[in-house]
């Protein structure tokens, strides 16, 4: 998810909210049963002219490795530099 104009505090509450109105619906299975589901979601921002798409989608990468092995269901945002207050926050969840 790309949130162009929305600075990392606001990112991270959009994925957030996102996280908890995942596990708010729990998945039907064929049998009727209900499956909770939960999501981690990695954030980064960008906002500096050097960085890459590349360089970029490994921060968020890495920040979504975080949050699964911080125990999963939760939001983590990769270190930024702070030149910028206002960049393009990538989300990723899995």
């Amino acid at each position: 998810v790309v949130m162009p104009e929305t600075n990392l505090g606001g990112a991270t509450i959009v994925a957030d909210r996102l996280r908890l109105a995942v596990a708010d619906e729990p998945f039907l299975v064929g049998t009727g049963d209900k499956l909770p589901v939960t999501i981690s979601i990695g954030l980064a921002i960008t906002g500096q002219p050097e960085d890459t798409l590349e360089a970029l989608l490994k921060r968020v990468d890495d920040a979504l490795y975080a949050a699964k092995n911080g125990g999963r269901n939760r939001v983590v945002a990769a270190p930024h530099r702070p030149a910028s207050s206002r960049g393009m926050p990538v989300a990723v969840a899995s």
